[in-house]
């Protein structure tokens, strides 16, 4: 008997236009100014991914990836 173990990529949940949206509006925050397009990206998608995949509070989400996002 031969068994088959095959890896699927990991998916993001949330849907692209979501995290155009967080950039966009992370951008527009006057704290935000002279951080990377990286380090916002990197914010966006680790809230994203708590928010929508994990449930947790916005709040939560957005303190806990700003710090490591931001660091």
């Amino acid at each position: 008997m031969i068994f088959s173990f095959f890896l699927a990529p990991m998916s993001i949940a949330y849907p692209q236009d979501q995290l155009k949206e967080c950039v966009i509006t992370t951008k527009q925050n006057p704290a935000i100014q002279g951080i990377s397009d990286d380090s916002i990206q990197t914010f966006c998608d680790c809230s994203l991914k708590l928010i929508i995949d994990e449930e947790a509070p916005p709040q939560k989400a957005g303190n806990e990836c700003a710090q490591i996002a931001f660091k």
